[in-house]
């Protein structure tokens, strides 16, 4: 036995900095009760073995921000935020990312459809379930479009989805006309997914993108290729 391991995936479901601090600290705590336990029942039984080596494994994105290690803690202590090398649009909504702008993962999308008319006034890109899943947030949608707060992606099928203006910024007297030509035919955006792991796991290769290019487009330098392993090892 090499130590013990807690993950408080509940902590996905809270944006409140408060009842974050107490889910950390609830996690800790019953970590340390049951290494307590533990080393009681193997003294109870006469059995030798030092609780205080074995080390202890925390925590999760949402709350990795929020543990603290106290000071009479004797045992070696990790936190493991899985998702925290990427960040996504879920953790906007916790809080654990701060701002769009620190999200490292996103689909890049081409335009390939305009439609103009009165009932849909969208526009189509082809990156679907089987780039971005239907993993759903509290936010609502399957994933956004990066530096365009003013769209939602309403609607995706397995290879498409369909982008419109949020109603929140169109006006009564039809000035929701979605902007054609900010997004042309076979031009690209970029799309925030809201889940990165899974997003992550449809693709066998990742491209990085130099930071000083932010904003990011097409033209970003590439200055290096990541290829995931795969698989249950």
């Amino acid at each position: 036995l090499k130590g013990v391991y807690s993950h408080c995936g509940h902590a996905y479901n809270i944006d409140d900095e408060e009842e974050m601090n107490q889910t950390a600290e609830m996690d800790l705590s019953l970590i340390t009760s049951f290494l307590e336990k533990l080393g009681d029942h193997l003294k109870h039984n006469n059995i030798s073995f030092d609780t205080s080596s074995l080390h202890i494994s925390v925590g999760s994105t949402p709350s990795l921000f929020s543990h603290k290690h106290h000071s009479d803690m004797i045992n070696p202590m990790e936190i493991h935020p899985g998702n925290y090398v990427f960040f996504d649009r879920q953790q906007l909504w916790t809080g654990a990312c701060k701002h769009e702008q620190y999200v490292a993962s996103f689909v890049l999308a081409r335009v390939i459809g305009h439609y103009p008319d009165i009932v849909r006034n969208a526009i189509m890109v082809d990156a679907g379930a089987t780039a971005l899943t239907k993993e759903s947030t509290p936010q609502g949608e399957m994933c956004s479009v990066f530096g365009h707060p003013d769209l939602e992606c309403y609607r995706m099928s397995q290879e498409v989805t369909m982008i419109r203006r949020r109603k929140e910024f169109t006006d009564k007297s039809g000035g929701g006309h979605f902007p054609f030509e900010q997004f042309p035919l076979g031009s690209t955006l970029l799309l925030v997914p809201n889940h990165s792991c899974l997003a992550a796991a449809c693709f066998d290769k990742y491209y990085v993108v130099d930071e000083n290019c932010y904003p990011f487009g097409r033209d970003a330098a590439v200055v290096d290729e990541w290829k995931p392993v795969t698989g249950w090892l």
